[in-house]
């Protein structure tokens, strides 16, 4: 439910800020999920001052004012019709951002008009979010000072989602929500402040009343407002129900729907002229009746539903929705006003077989107060004629059935048992003051216990309990101690390489990945189109199940990557464009047994992952970027990195045969190689029946593991402002970027704390088998800034020493 701060101060004064506001709802049981603050966008727009307005001369509507905005006096070049001198107006100053229609902002800044240069804007209500009106600029009290805040002003509302529990009716209207905050604050709550004034001419002559007894009406109270004038609601109306988030239609329909917000009564307005026989009859629906809803849907009635209906046909559904032929409209002379109570179980099965559910329907579902018809009728009358003239027909006409509840409920507490449910010591004087807080009413007391009296709109108060939980409420749940119990218990913890997996699937996920779950078995003809014949290679000798299911699973893995690739294939041809894969399990490889109650097997933990087709979107052109090394191995570097390890990645020894020779690396940290990675050769893309370009990675996470207990040790950095100089290289096309590092790292450099690779080129303006390479070095010191000639002097040292082997060239 939306409540609104500035609605809430019309029931109870709330000097607090919205923010403090927001924890008292929370702390009594009406919590806040979420807070609309419109203002805040509005924070830069000042009151300003117009001093003079002077027409343009390029213009037969523009003007030319200068404003003070309490500090300086600007020009401004405005187009409103009503703008003079001497006038009090809101000023948007460069730099101010006022929000569009559209979404997007329109921020101030200097500008020409016509040939005149303005300096921000002289602003008109529809442009800061207060109302629809652009007739002109909004003019403010002379009062006010140039250069206030124009959001201080209180003009903007705040607005709170609150979520009441169903067993809370009360607080489905401001009213409710503001008796809380009252007892929270302990402060009195505003009464209800209306002139209600009846004319001589007497309702009953106006229109009769029939409701049949047990259809689910047990309480009916109509008034006549006759030759009331609807129009367009006055602006504070259709401001608070704006900030609720209900739109304004007119100004008698708007006040049903404050009084329904308000004090949380539904009502229903008729057209009285469009009710025929001038008769009111509450009834249960006849079969095969249809009424139009002012939604425009038609429904089609039976027997259970509850109507509302004029001399001959359903005029409403009874809680839910009225009907279009008895809808207020512009030429609307005299009003029907209903205000009712409806059994709960009646409205909730009506509402959820229409399909319809309306804030009149949900209050109704909870049960709505069963004493306050009569006044709340008084209230919404008396509102109508001060929005829409009329007069107020003298009386009512009314029912109160057999059935209906005429007496409040009383509860007895006791003063011990609230202190043992609650916990902590509360006297018979705390008990009183925080309940009668809440309205309820104390009608008999001693010393071990108080009776009250329950007011009628908290039907939830039905035992002792219910008044215990209410005292705890208004205490602050977070006021009461609490002591844990003695004992001691040790959680078991998981198993190191446990939580490494677990860590690797929640990290694979968030980076993009599905996992996949694979049988535990593979294909042996898999397994060698990847790996090759039996060699030295442990992943190439899988074990073989002596009973196979088929022989696409007639084999124990070595690996993770057959299936992986198996379920890359399938996904193309079901998913095409782009492929993203890990699956984290067991590789088995076979070995000889030591012991006739050894397996013959040893287990290692493994993690593999591939990613095929399209990797990317180019922002610049929006097509489909594919997968490439460089990117492959920042995703690699970025997954390792996420795990807390820190890797390098180096040319393999001895190179994976199932990978590109050009594009694989080892994975290495600390210098133990986790595992592989690179581009899938085009080979074993065809023998897995793969057309996409594919990268693939398996590491060991037993290594994995064992390398993340090693002890991380800190290194300060530099808060000093670093300098940079390039260095422009040629060398051969075997001499890799790792080894280029490691040159210049041997010759340990004075203060170099970065080195970066910019560039690498290859082409016809360089010597074939050479290449270029750019790097951009960082200097910088721990303790100082240093010196254009410290960096030069300990770059060009760097420069002549790295050329002195003459494989280095510089450019």
């Amino acid at each position: 439910m939306k409540v609104s701060l500035n609605w809430l101060r019309r029931h109870v004064d709330l000097p607090e800020s919205a923010e403090d506001v927001a924890k008292a709802l929370t702390s009594i049981g009406l919590e806040v999920e979420g807070m609309e603050e419109p203002g805040k966008v509005y924070d830069k727009l000042l009151v300003a001052k117009v001093l003079t307005c002077d027409p343009h001369p390029d213009s037969d509507h523009l003007h030319i004012t200068t404003v003070n905005d309490g500090t300086n006096t600007i020009q401004v070049v405005c187009g409103a019709p009503n703008v003079a001198a001497g006038q009090t107006v809101v000023l948007a100053p460069i730099g101010a951002e006022l929000p569009l229609p559209d979404g997007t902002k329109l921020k101030m800044k200097k500008s020409k008009i016509r040939g005149v240069e303005s300096f921000g804007m002289i602003c008109a209500e529809d442009e800061i979010g207060l109302s629809d009106d652009h007739g002109g600029i909004m003019v403010l009290d002379d009062s006010i000072p140039a250069g206030t805040p124009f959001v201080s002003l209180g003009m903007y509302d705040v607005c709170f989602e609150l979520n009441v529990t169903p067993n809370r009716p009360d607080a489905l209207s401001h009213r409710g929500v503001a008796r809380e905050l009252a007892a929270k604050f302990n402060r009195p709550l505003k009464p209800l402040a209306y002139n209600f004034k009846e004319d001589s001419e007497a309702a009953s002559s106006a229109i009769s009343l029939e409701v049949v007894p047990g259809c689910g009406c047990s309480r009916y109270v109509g008034r006549v407002i006759k030759d009331v004038k609807v129009e367009k609601s006055p602006a504070w109306l259709a401001k608070l129900l704006h900030a609720v988030g209900m739109n304004s239609i007119n100004n008698v329909v708007d006040i049903t729907n404050f009084i329904l917000m308000d004090v949380g009564q539904p009502l229903h307005s008729f057209d009285m002229d469009q009710l025929h026989g001038n008769k009111i009859k509450v009834r249960r629906a006849v079969k095969g009746e249809h009424i139009e809803t002012i939604d425009h849907t038609a429904h089609e009635l039976i027997e259970n539903d509850l109507v509302i209906c004029d001399g001959d046909r359903p005029a409403c559904v009874a809680g839910v929705m009225g009907g279009v032929e008895s809808e207020i409209v512009d030429a609307t002379k005299n009003v029907f006003l209903e205000s009712a109570w409806f059994n709960p179980t009646v409205i909730r099965k009506q509402a959820k077989r229409l399909c319809i559910s309306t804030d009149s329907s949900y209050r109704f579902e909870r049960e709505i107060d069963f004493a306050t018809q009569d006044e709340y009728s008084k209230y919404a009358c008396a509102m109508i004629q001060e929005v829409a003239g009329g007069r107020i027909l003298k009386g009512s006409v009314e029912y109160t059935g057999e059935d209906h509840k005429k007496e409040n409920n009383q509860v007895t507490l006791r003063v011990a048992r609230a202190a043992k449910v609650i916990g902590m010591e509360v006297s018979a004087e705390q008990i009183e003051k925080f309940l009668t807080g809440i309205a309820l009413e104390v009608v008999k007391k001693d010393a071990e216990s108080l009776t009250f009296k329950i007011p009628s709109f908290r039907p939830d108060l039905e035992r002792e309990v219910d008044l215990i939980e209410e005292i705890a409420r208004l205490i602050g749940f977070d006021n009461i101690p609490y002591s844990l119990p003695k004992f001691t218990m040790q959680p078991n913890e998981l198993p190191a390489i446990e939580v490494l997996n677990r860590k690797i699937r929640k990290t694979l996920s968030a980076m993009g990945l599905h996992e996949c779950l694979s049988l535990r078995f593979t294909s042996k003809a898999r397994t060698e189109a990847l790996f090759g014949p039996e060699s030295d290679d442990r992943r190439s000798k899988p074990a073989l199940l002596l009973n196979p299911l088929s022989e696409e699973l007639g084999a124990v893995p070595t690996s993770l990557l057959p299936n992986l690739l198996k379920a890359v294939a399938e996904n193309e041809k079901n998913r095409p464009g782009s492929v993203r894969l890990f699956e984290v399990a067991k590789g088995q490889f076979k070995r000889d047994r030591k012991d006739e109650r050894d397996t013959g097997f040893d287990e290692s933990n493994l993690v593999a992952l591939t990613i095929a087709g399209n990797f990317d979107v180019d922002p610049l052109n929006d097509k489909p970027k594919q997968i490439d090394f460089a990117a492959f191995k920042g995703f690699v570097q970025s997954f390792f990195k996420r795990l807390g390890l820190v890797v390098e990645f180096r040319a393999a020894a001895k190179p994976e045969l199932f990978l590109h020779p050009g594009k694989q690396a080892e994975i290495v940290c600390n210098g133990t190689v986790l595992g592989t990675m690179g581009e899938l050769h085009p080979n074993c893309l065809k023998a897995n029946e793969i057309s996409y370009e594919t990268y693939v990675m398996e590491a060991d996470m037993d290594k994995m593991e064992h390398e993340s207990h090693k002890k991380i040790v800190f290194q300060a950095f530099s808060r000093q402002v670093p300098s940079t100089r390039d260095i422009s290289i040629e060398v051969a096309k075997s001499m890799t970027h790792e080894d280029v590092l490691a040159r210049i790292k041997a010759l340990n450099p004075k203060n170099l704390a970065k080195i970066t690779l910019k560039s690498i080129y290859e082409g016809e303006k360089i010597e074939a088998g050479k290449k270029n390479m750019v790097y951009s070095l960082t200097y910088q010191a721990m303790d100082r800034t240093l010196t254009d000639d410290e960096v030069n002097k300990a770059h060009n040292k760097l420069r002549d020493k790295l050329v002195q082997n003459g494989d280095i060239v510089l450019r």
